[in-house]
């Protein structure tokens, strides 16, 4: 059995390295600072340095370098992904955008990179564009492709047109798109039914709304006019930038709209200008809409409904609307303005922090008062409306209680917390939809009744999508295709060939039907074998423990060994009850072999489960059937014996703990002596080579090292027992060497490594976004022919990104190589980690 697998991910990079983040764009206001970083913390934690990888990687190679690596094996996803379909309620959403359109509610999951679809029926819910799970990260690819295989970046708006096609506002790709609902040509251009196509916006130089050439084109929201034309909210980033926000229109067709000759597919401004909020009573093209406009609707009368902190109207023609005698194309505030929160008075003295704003089957409107931490609702006549009777023009809130949080799922809405991110919409039966800044979408029944798959009282306000975690836990039990995975580090393989994941808990992808760690399982789908508890745990069922995998192997016996950097611990899952460790363990049940629960650096020498090791760490089975530790925070790597015996030069006592390799120094220096005299600089995660020997990727140093568990000659040199030796790597970061000996070749912060069937050593060349082979002997691998000890390129192409699923491994783009396996039938699992995916490369 090859047990190849992950080693230093980026959570363990140098923590010296500058920090560089791509900015995650949401309009203003609508995600509060507070909520987002529970969200997003721990991806933007690992895609600081995926970035700086990106930013600092040498240039791509030469086309002829490109056109001999394509040869090899096709990639494709394994496991892992945008998320659904499934229980909308199961799946980590952050929206910043809502509406209902088509019969069903549209999320713009801003965070998610993703436009998601909730069937108001079942509650299930499909993601409908964008590859990218919660804390992916976002980019742009795809454009004339499937929509389902195209990345985004912080969508928001998303709307339906009269022809069905889904238009998208991709926010930080400062573009508007189009899905076509079928072949034809819309907005001047011909599509694809299933493509997607950008319609507006030529995206910005360094992924910043604003910042391209000209007034600035930052859209946040789409509506959909009664003429077909896209109406679009423009923030322009004038609080950033100093450009003002517009509202900007698409023409669907050519004609005269808003007093202008307009032709298909051009974009012309019909509101804002202004760097403050003015114009009241004018031209709405002399208006300054101010910095926080967010959601723009039109309402039964054809006005445009404008939120931009208060909620203003551009009446199409002129007469009487919300109470005031308008102007055709001139502006008017219908609600804010005043300095008190004013519910039960004239909207227009109210105190409205408005980004979010819908228009109900009344003609009511909803407002999403991120101020003020509620829904509100303006009557648009005298009536009963929400269970209330309401006058004319007035302002109430329908639901929160004025306090920002989250509680009252299943009680009256005006007694909940809310975190009103802005974005509202009103569904197909009328009922109150609320994106809340707990990363949830939340409704408030207008009537009772069962909806979103599930009953509901009138008044009263529900969770039907997201489940207020971060990335990425969903689908379990379901195809491993359709779950999310968070941050995937380490995988193995099994006996049985099922795939391991260490993903936060441990999940597993069945091989075959059968009986596997006490479930039942169905070929292709996945399943949690271990974590999801609120407590340690130790000597009970592994599915009730804390736990945060970062590594995962297995060992002689079958168990699971666990790197859980959330308790700092090294644990064992027993497959089958028995004594391992020197304890007495139970089939399914979880318990310590190494780590004391405190992160820190003691205890060699004596028993490993009173020593400390660092809160980074990886694992693999060594010579012996000894665990390996990569104890990547303290500069070492450990090993805890499993029997009394004589390795790596040094005598070790059964359950006691030994350094084995690194003197504790970020540095490089110790190459050709003892590897306990050596400094390496941030270890990633150990593999164990055919002959026993430890190979370690010293990420800091850019290279990759071996010691050796015997004396003797290995990949070119000869080596001495407990000794350590550079294998690959000439210690400048960059790429260079294909073709050429491994040791005179360019590495960018390799974090792990493995060793496959022929023996050849993996590597996974992070920082280069590129998985590479050192070759253990001539011969052909991976569809290229390859000399003894040179190294070569076998999976991905350089680049930053997610793209390439069903062509040659080495034209993809990956985002954060992590994990490796090789499964029974020889083919290479490549953990895609920033990605949220595991993917395959096929022989």
């Amino acid at each position: 059995m090859i047990t190849a697998r992950m080693a230093g991910g980026w959570r363990g990079a140098p923590p010296v390295l500058p920090v560089l983040v791509r900015p995650v764009l949401v309009r203003p206001a609508l995600v509060r600072p507070a909520l987002v970083l529970p969200v997003l913390v721990l991806p933007v934690l690992v895609l600081t340095m995926l970035v700086l990888a990106w930013v600092w990687a040498p240039a791509p190679p030469a086309a002829g370098q490109d056109r001999v690596r394509l040869a090899g094996g096709i990639v494709s996803t394994f496991a892992g992904g945008p998320g659904g379909p499934a229980l909308a309620t199961t799946v980590p959403v952050a929206p910043c955008g809502v509406t209902s359109a088509g019969g069903h509610l549209l999320i713009g999951d801003g965070a998610g990179d993703a436009v998601r679809q909730v069937n108001p029926l079942t509650g299930w819910l499909r993601t409908l564009a964008g590859v990218g799970p919660l804390g992916s990260g976002g980019g742009f690819s795809g454009d004339g492709g499937p929509a389902t295989a195209a990345q985004l970046s912080g969508p928001c708006g998303a709307a339906i047109d009269p022809a069905g096609n889904l238009i998208i506002a991709d926010t930080a790709n400062d573009r508007v798109r189009v899905v076509a609902a079928r072949p034809g040509t819309f907005y001047g251009r011909p599509m694809t039914a299933g493509n997607i196509y950008t319609v507006a916006g030529s995206g910005p130089p360094a992924g910043i709304c604003g910042l391209d050439d000209g007034p600035g084109f930052c859209p946040v929201d789409v509506a959909v006019d009664h003429s077909g034309n896209v109406v679009v909210a423009d923030t322009g980033e004038a609080d950033a930038f100093n450009k003002p926000a517009l509202v900007r229109v698409i023409a669907g067709r050519s004609g005269i709209f808003y007093g202008q000759q307009m032709t298909a597919g051009h974009m012309y401004v019909v509101a804002g200008g202004g760097l403050s909020v003015s114009g009241d009573g004018g031209l709405a093209l002399r208006a300054g809409l101010g910095t926080m406009i967010g959601q723009v609707r039109i309402d039964q009368a054809g006005n445009l409904v404008i939120a931009d902190g208060r909620v203003r109207v551009v009446a199409a023609r002129a007469g009487t609307f919300y109470g005031i005698t308008m102007k055709a194309l001139h502006i008017y505030t219908v609600a804010g303005g005043g300095t008190s929160l004013g519910d039960g008075g004239p909207a227009t003295r109210a105190s409205v922090g408005s980004a979010g704003v819908a228009v109900d089957g009344a003609g009511n409107l909803v407002i999403g008062d991120t101020g003020n931490d509620r829904v509100r609702v303006v009557a648009a006549r005298a009536g009963t409306f929400y269970g209330i009777t309401r006058k004319a023009h007035d302002i109430y809130t329908v639901a929160g209680d004025g306090q920002a949080g989250f509680n009252g799922d299943g009680g009256p809405a005006v007694q909940a917390k809310l975190i009103v991110s802005g974005a509202v919409a009103v569904d197909g039966a009328d009922n109150l939809v609320e994106a809340d800044g707990s990363a949830r979408a939340r409704v408030v029944a207008v009537t009772s009744g069962t909806f979103y798959g599930r009953p509901m009282t009138a008044g009263d306000i529900y969770t039907v999508a997201g489940n207020g975690s971060g990335p990425g836990f969903s689908g379990n039990r379901g195809p491993a295709t359709s779950a999310e995975l968070g941050l995937p580090g380490g995988v193995v393989v099994d006996g049985a060939g099922n795939v391991v994941i260490a993903d936060g808990r441990v999940r597993v992808v069945a091989a075959a039907p059968g009986t596997f760690y006490g479930q039942t399982m169905k070929a292709g789908h996945i399943y949690s074998v271990a974590g999801g508890g609120a407590s340690l745990g130790d000597g009970g069922p592994a599915t009730r423990a804390e736990l945060g995998a970062q590594d995962v192997t297995m060992d002689r016996a079958g168990n699971l060994v666990i790197a859980d950097v959330s308790t700092v611990r090294i644990r064992v899952v027993a497959v089958t009850s028995g004594t391992f460790y020197g304890q007495r363990m139970t089939a399914g049940d979880i318990y310590t072999v190494a780590g004391t629960g405190v992160g820190g650096f003691s205890g060699d020498g004596g028993p490993a489960t009173k020593a400390e090791i660092s809160n980074y760490t990886w694992v693999a089975i060594g010579r012996g059937g000894n665990l390996v530790v990569g104890d990547t925070a303290n500069l070492r790597v450990r090993v805890v014996a499993v029997t009394s015996g004589t390795f790596y030069g040094q005598p070790m006592s059964a359950g006691d703990i030994y350094t084995v390799a690194g003197n504790g120094s970020t540095a490089f220096s110790g190459d050709g002596g003892p590897a306990t005299q050596a400094g390496l600089n941030y270890p990633g995660q150990v593999a164990v080579d055919r002959a026993g020997n430890l190979v370690i990727p010293d990420s800091g140093n850019d290279r990759v090292r071996l010691v050796a568990a015997t004396s003797g000659t290995f990949y070119g040199q000869v080596m001495t027992t407990g000794h350590i030796y550079t294998v690959a790597g000439n210690g400048s970061s960059g790429f260079s060497g294909d073709g050429g000996p491994a040791t005179r070749a360019e590495l960018f912060s390799p974090g792990m490594v493995a060793v496959d069937q022929s023996g050849n050593l993996l590597i996974a060349d992070r920082g280069n976004n590129r998985v590479r082979v050192v070759a253990a002997a001539s011969g052909t691998f991976y569809g290229q022919v390859m000399t003894t000890g040179d190294i070569y390129t076998i999976a991905g192409n350089g680049h930053i990104g997610f793209t390439g699923d069903g062509g040659p491994a080495t034209a993809a783009e990956f985002f954060g190589t992590e994990g490796m396996a090789i499964n029974p039938a020889g083919n290479l699992l490549i953990v895609d980690s920033a990605n949220h995916r595991v993917r395959v490369v096929t022989r």
